[in-house]
């Protein structure tokens, strides 16, 4: 954790970062801004990040997930978090992102102990929605933020767990969602927020780790390297970007 004294706020917005030494030695954490950086190619995520109000670009990370999960032998709640800091250091790879502050995400579902991933196929979503609904199951979403500092390689991670009830949707619906294309991207073949489909009947938790990511667990994470959004994340029973979004 950092000095208050050491912070600032930057000329161009509300975009605060630790520029004094830390309490975790005596060099210096960062003397300038480092431009934030989502690596991901979730349309979701670089949407959900907007409501920060910080200047984040965006690029995909440079690795085949489904292949590094492979080599994960830890248990499965962690596998989203170790997913996230693959894609971070993979990122970080890239030289022309060297300098900047990584923001990576992984979202699992885990149906008992199960890990139900992105459909292969049609058939293969179809499966998936049967296997949930009518059934509570759990959604898990690692996120890390990382950066080079001084040479020295800087990560936070943390995961979010949000427990999810699926309606009992018909075939019928189940049929056009598919048709719609929408599960073909997403972890457990659905997304929460699909407006004609409304697969969940009830969430505990937060709303935005099941889209895909949590803003309360970045904020705090950002919050390791002293950078501070406009409005901070989930306070008591309300969170300020959703108003489904309850802890």
């Amino acid at each position: 954790m950092f000095s208050p004294a050491t912070r600032y706020v930057s000329s161009n917005g509300p975009y605060r970062m630790c520029s004094g030494p830390t309490t975790q030695g005596n060099r210096l954490l960062m003397s300038h801004l480092l431009p934030l950086i989502l690596a991901s190619a979730s349309p979701r995520r670089r949407q959900i990040i907007t409501a920060l109000g910080l200047p984040v670009t965006s690029c995909i990370a440079p690795t085949d997930e489904d292949a590094a999960q492979q080599h994960y032998q830890g248990p499965i709640e962690g596998l989203a978090q170790w997913t996230a800091a693959h894609k971070a250091l993979m990122t970080l790879t890239l030289p022309e992102l060297a300098n900047h502050l990584i923001i990576t995400a992984d979202t699992t579902v885990l149906l008992d102990d199960q890990i139900l991933g992105k459909p292969r196929d049609k058939e293969h979503a179809r499966a998936l929605l049967l296997t949930l609904r009518g059934r509570w199951h759990r959604v898990v979403t690692g996120v890390v933020v990382c950066a080079l500092v001084n040479g020295q390689l800087r990560m936070h991670g943390a995961s979010c767990t949000t427990p999810v009830l699926m309606r009992s949707y018909s075939e019928e619906e189940i049929t056009a969602y598919i048709d719609s294309g929408d599960p073909m991207d997403k972890a457990g073949a659905y997304g929460i927020q699909h407006a004609h489909f409304q697969p969940t009947e009830r969430i505990n938790g937060c709303y935005l780790n099941v889209v895909g990511l949590p803003l309360c667990t970045l904020t705090e994470l950002l919050a390791c390297f002293d950078v501070y959004p406009a409005t901070t994340g989930c306070k008591g029973t309300a969170c300020p970007w959703s108003e489904h979004c309850q802890r």
